[in-house]
């Protein structure tokens, strides 16, 4: 069935809850796990004005940070239920490049922010992306809010 799950995240609580849905999967079906980190380029997001320049390196590498720190909380959950596992930060944008790698596995797990109305118009949905254009199955995990 699954032998394979990739697990994007962005180390959002949505994102960490569809890791944690897809780490117990992985665990009923003996299946190894991908976790994978989308460092999306900043041009879209950024307006680069001279005053922002100086500070365009240090902003990179603070979210490459982000993910990593992201990327080792989803690692260390693996490692405590003893599933086999692989981590990557990968640059582009974060749809692209969850469709490219799920090529490689049987199965997307993903947590969903569950933005209505203006919000998704404005922000997108990786989500709805990949579910929509996925070669894989993918699970969508929604985000409960208290």
């Amino acid at each position: 069935m699954y032998r394979s799950i990739l697990l994007p995240t962005d180390g959002s609580e949505a994102a960490e809850r569809g890791v944690r849905e897809g780490l117990r999967l992985a665990q009923a079906l003996k299946a190894k796990v991908a976790f994978l980190y989308a460092l999306e380029p900043l041009g879209p997001r950024l307006l680069l004005g001279p005053e922002t320049l100086p500070y365009y390196q240090e902003l990179v590498e603070d979210l490459r940070k982000e993910g990593l720190a992201a990327l080792d909380r989803a690692t260390r959950m693996a490692e405590e239920l003893g599933l086999p596992f692989e981590a990557h930060l990968l640059e582009g944008l974060a749809a692209e490049v969850i469709l490219k790698e799920a090529e490689k596995h049987d199965l997307v797990v993903l947590g969903t922010h569950g933005r209505t109305g203006l919000d998704r118009l404005l922000l997108g949905s990786v989500a709805r992306d990949v579910a929509r254009r996925s070669p894989k199955p993918v699970l969508l995990v929604p985000h409960r809010r208290a």
